[in-house]
């Protein structure tokens, strides 16, 4: 029986962006050290060359994958902290966008790549790397738009308003995970919020 013949020409085109986002939502499902290369390929659709080709090892996958829900972060939710108006709005809102981000529906959470599954694989120095710089992004967003609204506060003040502000979005990912709904959440943010407007007018 002679065997069919094989296909020549370039292989089909791959949908990288859809590709990606399999790869996102896998590694913050489950983590950088729990993912196989088995799960990268059942999940985008691609062969381990294929794979390789595209996005390199899998390191370099989550690596990519951090990049792009941060990309996702910076078009979703990081308008809300920057556009004018209180600073209590502004925080209340983007914690809601990030919510939006980590959870699936009001119950199911998804979870953040970044905050949520980083952490577990530190010892790898480029993931820690990436961690710390997100980390201090992070504070730095925070603390510029803390002094547009409260440009005479004290530097101490301003940058303990900044951690508290940041923390809570990264509390946000451990509790969402552990099974916290949504709207819980959500108080949560506004409270912080509340609080940490409070601290800066008391100075």
């Amino acid at each position: 029986m002679s065997e069919a013949p094989r296909k020549r020409g370039r292989p089909p085109s791959i949908d990288s962006a859809a590709a990606m986002q399999a790869v996102v939502e896998l590694f913050r499902a489950k983590g950088f050290a729990a993912v196989s290369l088995d799960d990268l390929s059942d999940a985008t659709g691609l062969s381990r060359p294929s794979l390789y080709r595209s996005f390199g090892d899998k390191l370099s996958m989550y690596m990519a994958a951090m990049d792009a829900f941060g990309a996702q972060v910076e078009q979703a939710a990081v308008p809300a902290l920057l556009r004018e108006g209180d600073l209590k709005t502004a925080l209340s809102e983007f914690y809601d966008e990030m919510l939006a981000i980590y959870y699936r529906d009001d119950s199911i959470a998804a979870g953040c790549l970044v905050y949520g599954t980083a952490p577990g694989s530190a010892d790898l120095s480029a993931v820690k790397s990436r961690l710390f710089a997100s980390i201090e992004q992070l504070d730095d967003a925070m603390r510029d738009r803390i002094v547009r609204s409260f440009p005479d506060a004290e530097e101490g003040i301003i940058n303990a308003a900044a951690q508290i502000a940041s923390n809570t979005l990264m509390a946000f990912s451990a509790r969402a995970k552990s099974g916290a709904p949504k709207d819980e959440l959500s108080v949560m943010g506004a409270q912080s919020a509340h609080a940490i407007c409070t601290l800066l007018e008391d100075t």
